[in-house]
């Protein structure tokens, strides 16, 4: 082996050893906040007019570091030579010119965190397509999101935080304003957290766990991991139930038919008999799962069964808001990351500081700050790796992403998380670079064809 080789072999081990720090740093939000004006905007603290540092932010730059310097940034212009992507970049930077004048930095900031999520999106596809950390990803992913699930079950037990600060765990107390929670036979529960900073950012990581998992069941060979990948679901599915996500049911309820629905036609016409049996029994577990939860936490479940409580009725008043927005600011929006300051201004009743938040659907909120065509060209970005994938290969890793990204589409319609905070934002970017490296080189067998 050449010593260029031998430097670029080393480089890319490198690469992945902080890739897999990234995939840790996700599920454990560890960051610094940065002292600034913004985060005050609106009269209280709030994250997000805040600027911080993530560990993942560091993990990320490193390891973008050795993929591509000092000699293959050619490369990662290549991983992102998509023409959504490319005109979605465009616009950012029209957008970004347009506002120079506002008088935040909230616009260059959320530029530079998209600039950020580009980088993410050309490093993580370069990497799963030349390397097998895919493979690592998958079942680290799956750990994860069962440790997050035990936590959550365990805070709900407890009704209050486990002491897991240093990760990220939030101060959880039924008598802590804010702190979402449930009210079941007139007594207020405090709802699963993990180390995520809200329940709903949980259930999005748990949703696409359990289908990680199912995956995994469904491609496992030997006893033993066919044991651990069950129980994983069986725990997953009761840790989505504790967070009591009704965005996060509606997802995995979502992704489940397109799984299943997509296995059984394929067993209709190609799949052996034995694959089908695995089928099956993944299918078995997943109700058996559900059935469990639905016993253990029945009382708690029904509280969440309607659709006009206040959360449901301020998704809708913060929908007015963001069409009102986007009425007026058609073209370049408002900036990204400035929404938030001109709620009031769009609002047709008095806004008390704590119900100033970002609209709950991402597509309207990016139309209210990018403008229209910026949330056309997301769309556009989301649909062309979708239709990339159904023209594909169809294995079961294809399956797998088609699923997960159609749950995420899911979540969109009703948080907006995606959009405005670090774990899910980088998540979304590294489940869309899985999709690229897919895409460009599909797998031409993984376990089930």
């Amino acid at each position: 082996m050449s010593n260029s080789t031998q430097k670029k072999f080393n480089k890319i081990n490198i690469a992945q050893a902080f890739f897999v720090l990234f995939i840790f740093s996700l599920f454990f939000p560890i960051r610094y906040v940065i002292p600034t004006k913004s985060a005050y905007l609106i009269g209280v603290y709030s994250d997000f007019t805040s600027i911080s540092l993530y560990l993942s932010d560091i993990f990320l730059i490193i390891t973008w570091f050795f993929c591509f310097l000092p000699r293959d940034i050619g490369y990662f212009w290549l991983r992102i030579k998509d023409k959504s992507l490319i005109i979605f970049i465009i616009w950012l930077i029209l957008g970004l010119l347009w506002h120079l004048r506002d008088k935040t930095s909230l616009n260059l900031w959320y530029s530079l965190k998209y600039a950020e999520l580009i980088v993410a999106y050309g490093t993580f596809s370069h990497l799963f397509s030349k390397t097998s950390i895919k493979s690592s990803f998958l079942k680290l992913f799956a750990f994860f999101s069962s440790f997050e699930a035990f936590l959550a079950i365990w805070q709900f037990k407890t009704q209050k935080s486990l002491g897991f600060y240093k990760l990220g765990e939030q101060h959880l107390s039924r008598a802590i304003t804010g702190v979402a929670k449930i009210v079941s036979g007139g007594t207020t529960y405090i709802r699963g957290y993990g180390t995520f900073p809200h329940p709903n950012i949980l259930s999005a990581f748990l949703t696409i766990g359990l289908m990680v998992c199912l995956y995994l069941l469904l491609n496992s060979k030997t006893l033993t991991s066919k044991i651990a990948f069950s129980l994983a679901i069986a725990i997953n599915t009761l840790g989505l139930a504790v967070s009591f996500s009704r965005a996060g049911y509606l997802a995995y309820g979502a992704g489940l038919i397109v799984f299943f629905g997509y296995l059984f036609y394929m067993e209709r016409i190609k799949m052996p008999s034995l694959i089908a049996k695995r089928v099956w029994i993944a299918a078995g577990v997943c109700l058996v799962s559900i059935l469990a939860s639905l016993i253990m936490f029945r009382p708690f479940l029904l509280t969440r069964a309607n659709v006009t409580d206040d959360s449901s009725l301020q998704r809708i008043f913060y929908a007015k808001i963001s069409l009102n927005m986007m009425a007026q600011h058609s073209i370049f929006g408002l900036g990204a990351g400035e929404s938030l300051l001109h709620m009031q201004q769009y609002s047709p009743i008095k806004l008390w500081t704590y119900q100033i938040q970002p609209v709950h659907n991402y597509f309207l909120l990016s139309g209210a700050e990018l403008g229209i065509p910026g949330m056309l060209i997301l769309i556009w970005v989301f649909l062309s790796h979708l239709s990339g994938l159904l023209k594909n290969n169809h294995t079961t890793y294809n399956i797998l992403l088609t699923t997960i990204l159609v749950a995420i589409l899911v979540l969109m319609q009703f948080d907006h998380y995606f959009y405005t905070l670090q774990q899910t934002q980088l998540l979304l970017w590294t489940v869309l670079a899985l999709i690229a490296a897919e895409i460009k080189n599909p797998l031409i067998s993984e376990g089930v064809n």
